[in-house]
């Protein structure tokens, strides 16, 4: 399979699509220190349209440790912010939010498929309104090996709210796409994501071209 050729197949479809297509971009900087133990600095930038009406972005650090070949433990912490839908970065910012989660990931390989598991507790706080609030969130993955550098993916995550008197589904986040291995410093990946939003408060939008640019230092 040509990667190329995928990349502007996928792109193109995005002119079809271009009043429901949103932009998804993802940026994340990787630091292994030893054996088991790396850092990652991750810069999201997200809109509504096809590079056009952007009104979300996100900055997350995250501490891993690798306890074994098949479970990594991890700390995130990371400012999230939401802005009102109709153009560039419009205010009033709808969701100003510091969130911290732990994180424990499991990976099964079989040949050339090999099968994800990421498990995530979520503490946010909302601080435009005061106000603290708790998310599970599960994600099921999939990649299989295309050729020696790519792999096809697929994924589903699941969000769940906690705390208070009734846990409520939050969101449904579907991907699928293709990873480019480039070399070991640089890998780089074009998705294409449906969510599903149960919330009226966090970010809006179901359709986005993602593009994934991830560097090993």
């Amino acid at each position: 399979m040509n990667f190329k050729l995928t990349v502007i197949i996928l792109l193109a479809s995005t002119h079809l699509l271009a009043q429901e297509i949103g932009s998804w971009n993802v940026l994340d900087v990787r630091k292994n220190t030893d054996k088991v133990i790396s850092y990652q600095l991750e810069v999201q930038l997200r809109s509504l349209k096809f590079y056009h009406n952007f009104h979300y972005n996100e900055i997350n650090f995250t501490a891993n440790y690798k306890y074994n070949d098949n479970l990594v433990l991890s700390v995130l912490m990371g400012k999230h912010n939401t802005f009102s839908d109709g153009g560039d970065f419009m205010k009033p910012i709808v969701t100003d939010e510091f969130r911290q989660s732990l994180q424990a990931a499991t990976v099964q390989r079989f040949g050339f498929i090999s099968l994800d598991n990421r498990y995530r507790i979520e503490q946010r706080y909302f601080i435009d309104r005061n106000l603290v609030d708790y998310r599970m969130r599960y994600r099921f993955g999939l990649q299989a090996s295309v050729s020696k550098s790519i792999k096809a993916q697929f994924s589903n995550e699941f969000f769940l709210a906690i705390g208070g008197s009734n846990s409520t589904f939050e969101k449904n986040r579907f991907l699928i796409g293709l990873k480019n291995t480039v070399n070991r410093r640089y890998e780089i990946q074009l998705n294409f994501l449906n969510q599903i939003d149960n919330r009226k408060n966090d970010e809006s939008g179901s359709n986005f071209i993602q593009l994934v640019n991830i560097i090993n230092i």
